[in-house]
């Protein structure tokens, strides 16, 4: 998913990236972030579910394996395919899971009211696509009977199969393989797959892959950005040509070395972490749909674009340079924070008939929160604390939100260059905290808020116990759902409330949960889990 809009605005602001696929070009590699195709082939098939699961789920793998094998014949790569499904997430991803499970249930919940006379239809629920499922394991199986050993049906030299059985999301592990094979320095690779994670993974691997290529079907992704394009012909974002659009825009069009064209990538990525992500909030002063790029990027031109100077270098984080890019951003915190209540009051005005695009766009016609913390009115930041933290932002807390997010900053950053530091970091708060106190805790010397530690990757039962909702917990084992209920049952309400302040669509809210101490829970479930066995 990674940031809201952002692959909209890299395609409309920068158009002569999307390239049709030539006949002639060279392919080395095809590597699939398979689990969008999961859904998508669930979504062309879900009409055909009857209530018989054990039906359905072989119809749909067959679907995937089906549409996995035509990606491989309309690309023709020479080398290698790697097929990668989502395993275990750090707990950091976990959390953004278990956000969008429960929307989903309470999306399930609301049809039934809008459309109580389809409500009796029974859907197979997506929830199931999520490590340590019945429906994953035999998934796994299927696509490794279906591929394994046939890369002479396909004039490949290699395929790799990743299952969910294998930890890691399916695009981290695509990304830690081109780290790790140095071939990867002049072969060609294509990624399928368009959300903003990608995009910024394939900028960020560039230095040791220069070719790589984001490909998926046109008529999914792209002409509803750019009607120009035919919708029959396929076409790939240019990883490396987004790249010199970039570089040039951050260094004020001035020439600069190899080693700082990197490092001036690296800063756009962190620039981005500030607009949120599957692992943080955005700021509400920095949105992307009232020019938050421009804000940023602006940012970084006046404090660093005509210096030799750097936020990161991908691997660690020049604070002292982190504090004067948040010391000009707090500084027009509250008049970019006006700016967006304006663009908002406008849209907001805008009349939605159908109930379903009321609920699309409840953010936008119930702004109770927004009104209340006023930014117009004195005193509106210990109102934004309280609305919006359930707190009365002492100094103490705001302190330990801070540097939770300052922790965040480093996790993400790690997270995209080297690969996961801490299983079991997470940022814990709805919101960020505001810039004009973020600044007051960001360090003027060189620190590590996180270093490598002990935690692993939790097991595939710990993670479902985790994310799923109560009316999906039936995919664990009986023993452990029922221990589940019976002993944590307060950890699977039915009833939860939405945070949706200086968010645009419902699916971008925050959902209000109980916290889950994940250390506990995989203690809880391997205790079960060994009385299974």
């Amino acid at each position: 998913m990674g940031i809201p809009s952002f692959f909209s605005y890299i395609v409309k602001n920068h158009g002569s990236i999307i390239k049709k696929i030539s006949k002639s070009q060279k392919i080395d590699n095809l590597y699939l972030d398979s689990n969008s195709i999961i859904y998508d082939s669930f979504h062309s098939i879900k009409k055909e579910y009857n209530g018989n699961d054990e039906y359905f789920e072989k119809l749909l793998i067959q679907k995937v394996c089906e549409k996995i094998e035509y990606y491989i014949n309309e690309i023709n790569p020479i080398n290698r395919v790697i097929i990668a499904y989502d395993g275990v997430a750090p707990v950091a991803k976990m959390e953004q899971q278990r956000t969008r499970r429960y929307k989903s249930m309470l999306e399930r919940t609301l049809k039934k009211v809008i459309y109580p006379t389809k409500s009796d239809k029974e859907e197979w629920k997506t929830t199931a696509i999520t490590p340590g499922t019945n429906f994953m394991e035999k998934l796994n199986k299927l696509t490794k009977e279906y591929f394994k050993n046939n890369e002479k049906r396909y004039g490949l030299n290699e395929i790799i199969i990743s299952g969910s059985d294998k930890v890691g999301e399916g695009e981290h592990k695509i990304f830690e393989y081109i780290r790790n094979k140095k071939s990867h320095k002049d072969e060609c690779s294509f990624i399928y797959g368009l959300d903003a994670d990608l995009i910024m993974l394939g900028l960020n691997h560039l230095p040791v892959s220069k070719h790589i290529y984001l490909y998926r079907e046109t008529p999914e992704f792209i002409k509803s950005i750019n009607s120009d394009l035919n919708p029959n012909e396929s076409y790939v974002l240019d990883i490396p040509l987004l790249s010199q659009a970039i570089i040039s825009t951050m260094n004020n069009g001035r020439i600069v070395n190899n080693k700082q064209q990197s490092n001036r990538l690296y800063d756009y990525i962190f620039l981005c972490f500030f607009l949120g992500n599957d692992f943080m909030p955005h700021f509400p002063a920095i949105n992307i749909r009232t020019k938050g790029i421009e804000v940023m990027i602006n940012a970084y031109k006046k404090i660093l674009g005509n210096t030799n100077n750097n936020l990161t270098n991908g691997t660690k984080i020049y604070w002292n340079n982190v504090y004067d890019l948040i010391s000009e951003l707090a500084d027009n915190e509250w008049n970019n924070i006006v700016h967006t209540y304006k663009v908002r009051d406008r849209q907001s005005k805008r009349q939605f008939k159908e109930a379903e695009e009321r609920y699309l766009n409840a953010p936008l016609i119930d702004r109770e929160e927004e009104i209340y913390i006023a930014p117009f009115i004195p005193n509106w930041e210990d109102r934004y604390y309280k609305t919006l933290f359930d707190s009365e932002g002492t100094p103490d807390y705001i302190k330990k939100v801070s540097i939770n997010y300052l922790e965040g900053l480093e996790w993400v950053m790690k997270y995209y260059t080297t690969g996961c530091c801490d299983w079991n970091w997470h940022y814990k708060y709805p919101y960020p905290p505001l810039l004009k106190d973020l600044i007051k805790y960001v360090p003027k010397w060189q620190i590590e808020f996180i270093t490598e530690n002990e935690h692993k990757p939790v097991t595939p039962y710990t993670q479902l116990a985790y994310v799923l909702p109560k009316d999906s917990l039936k995919f664990l084992p009986t023993k452990i759902y029922n221990q589940l209920i019976y002993k944590k049952g307060k950890n699977y309400p039915e009833n939860c409330k939405l945070k949706w302040a200086y968010c645009k669509y419902i699916w971008e809210a925050h959902v209000d949960l109980p916290e889950i101490d994940i250390n506990e829970l995989q203690d809880f479930i391997l205790k079960i889990d060994l009385k299974i066995k």
